[in-house]
């Protein structure tokens, strides 16, 4: 299985971020989804983060404030089936272990507390989850997008590419050196 970015060309990196993960087997190849979803994962960060650095840690900040959100969400679940139970001690234990000053607290005012931080943390992820669904691009929408990036950056640089035949990574430092000398034309003409 290909699970970096240098062994694909362009046009299977295309076929790759729409869905097509075939391209990352041989021809008899058979891999599990999981490790086929890690490596289209590493793959994508890894354009992204030679194309667009600053973007790819914007990336990874949302998804540990996905992952922080999630954990936030099992933790007072857990906590208000503690109540449910009346194991209000365990629940304090774990509320305690979580950062909160319990100590002293009845049991009424953890089990308020437990189902306030249950729907903060759950109207937190809901909102994390609903900005992701939006981030999803339909996959004609990321075809037309590479062929717009790739007729700016032919006519910038002045030379044709075949998406056949280009390298995923030459493609990436492409983009990251138009991105930078765009932005430096923009600084300068800014300064006139």
């Amino acid at each position: 299985m290909i699970e970096k970015l240098e062994k694909l060309t362009l046009s299977q990196f295309i076929d790759m971020v729409c869905g097509n993960t075939d391209v990352l087997l041989s021809r008899h190849e058979v891999a599990n989804s999981d490790k086929l979803a890690l490596a289209v994962r590493n793959i994508v960060i890894e354009y992204r983060g030679i194309a667009d650095p600053g973007g790819v840690q914007s990336y990874l900040n949302r998804i540990e404030n996905w992952v922080k959100a999630k954990i936030e969400v099992i933790i007072f679940t857990m906590c208000s089936n503690l109540t449910t139970l009346r194991q209000y001690d365990k629940a304090r234990e774990i509320l305690c272990a979580y950062g909160l000053s319990v100590k002293g607290w009845n049991d009424s005012r953890v089990e308020g507390t437990v189902k306030a931080k249950l729907s903060q943390s759950q109207r937190e992820l809901d909102k994390l989850e609903e900005e992701n669904s939006e981030n999803k691009v339909e996959r004609e929408t990321i075809r037309s997008r590479f062929d717009t990036q790739t007729a700016a950056l032919m006519a910038h640089f002045r030379f044709q590419m075949d998406p056949d035949s280009i390298k995923a990574t030459l493609y990436a430092n492409l983009v990251s050196r138009y991105n930078r000398e765009i932005k430096a034309q923009m600084a300068a003409m800014r300064k006139k």
